[in-house]
């Protein structure tokens, strides 16, 4: 993974939950509905969990580039 692919999952997590709607429409009514509610509400929970993920990554990345660039080799 490169800091380029994270800049690019970043705003891929960013369009996910914006496209994710909180609730089901008001004119639903029955167990279809309160199922769906259930499936929207864990989705939101796990879209949530990418972001400290990300973040690890972001930092992971960080401390490679940084070794690479003291001349230490990775791998």
């Amino acid at each position: 993974m490169t800091a380029a692919h994270i800049a690019l999952a970043d705003s891929d997590i960013d369009a996910g939950v914006s496209l994710v709607p909180a609730t089901v429409p008001a004119g639903w009514t029955g167990a279809a509905s309160s199922a769906c509610q259930r499936q929207l509400d864990d989705l939101r929970i796990v879209l949530a969990g990418l972001t400290p993920l990300l973040n690890a990554a972001i930092s992971a990345m960080s401390l490679l580039d940084d070794a690479s660039g003291q001349g230490g080799g990775v791998g």
